[in-house]
């Protein structure tokens, strides 16, 4: 019986990983023959998946009321949308409309990287082991894939370059703000206020009307791919996968983002991925798994907030 839950719980987690992957994918060939924008796209995903994220919780019951009845937690919730969920998303489809969709994701994939330098700066916590390591082998991996080993060339734009590296960044905070405000609310109410309230930003910016998209059922089939499978279920598995493996196995099958985007990159987009590509690739993807040996830099993170957190209710 435990066999089959973990076997489950590695299943959904490997599907969440691959919808993000192939949506990232889908979403570049929107950007390439549509007018389609990174801000519209992001502001229809978080929209949509919001709207559906509410509709589950109604139908399964979830409570997602009373955080409204805490007005620090909805400060959190504003700071996490604003600093954390939108930007990661945002950053992202910018990266890989300055590329492409294989480049944005190993790039993103460097996030862990940025907390443990973040945890060196900020609170003087030197590395362990495994995350010197880690570090060494992304700042190596980035270096191949961006420069193909010529430190005065790049054979990426410098844009993708700026939004693949923050959309790393981006991918830290993502992880690292909420970390309190989830000790005390359900995923799926953090989320689904943070989606809707995502969307709805993004779309005061620019309205899901703004931009003519030639109605087709394979641009329909590729925005629901993108909302449904790339936003919803993507996280939906997700979170189901944790009721059957621990975050730390979870985590380790995200290498199944990188590798579904590149596949579907090399194999239907054309992109042309060398040898020194593939190296620089798997040298940045093997940080999670060196990640893994020891303790995250997200745990140790978050048990830092954890302990500031203390601090301050005991002053």
């Amino acid at each position: 019986m435990q066999a089959n839950h973990e076997l489950k719980g590695i299943c959904l987690a490997s599907l969440s990983a691959a919808f993000w992957g192939i949506s990232g994918a889908i979403a570049q060939t929107l950007f390439d023959t549509t007018d389609i924008n990174s801000i519209w796209l992001t502001g229809v995903r978080m929209l949509f998946a919001g709207i559906g994220l509410f509709i589950i919780s109604l139908v399964t019951k979830v409570d997602l009321w009373p955080i409204w009845r805490d007005p620090r937690a909805l400060l959190e919730v504003v700071a996490y949308t604003l600093l954390g969920l939108m930007p990661v998303q945002f950053t992202y489809f910018l990266a890989v409309e300055a590329s492409n969709a294989a480049t944005a994701t190993i790039l993103q994939f460097m996030g862990p990287v940025f907390i443990a330098l973040w945890l060196i700066i900020a609170h003087q916590q030197w590395p362990t082991r495994a995350e010197g390591l880690a570090i060494i082998f992304a700042i190596g991996g980035s270096f191949l894939l961006v420069t193909h080993g010529n430190p005065s060339t790049l054979v990426i734009s410098v844009w993708a370059l700026v939004w693949g590296l923050l959309s790393g960044v981006t991918s830290a905070t993502n992880t690292l703000l909420p970390a309190k405000l989830l000790e005390k609310y359900s995923s799926m109410t953090v989320n689904t206020w943070s989606m809707l309230l995502g969307g709805i930003v993004f779309n005061m910016i620019q309205p899901v009307w703004s931009i003519h998209v030639p109605f087709t059922w394979l641009n329909l089939a590729k925005l629901s791919f993108v909302v449904i499978f790339g936003t919803l279920l993507g996280f939906l598995f997700f979170l189901q996968s944790l009721k059957y493996i621990r975050p730390t196995v979870a985590s380790l099958l995200d290498a199944f983002e990188p590798l579904s985007a590149t596949i579907i990159a090399v194999a239907w987009l054309g992109v042309q991925f060398e040898l020194i590509d593939v190296i620089g690739s798997l040298l940045i993807i093997s940080t999670v798994f060196i990640l893994a040996l020891g303790k995250r830099p997200s745990e140790r993170a978050a048990a830092d907030f954890h302990d500031a957190a203390e601090h301050d209710h005991d002053d």
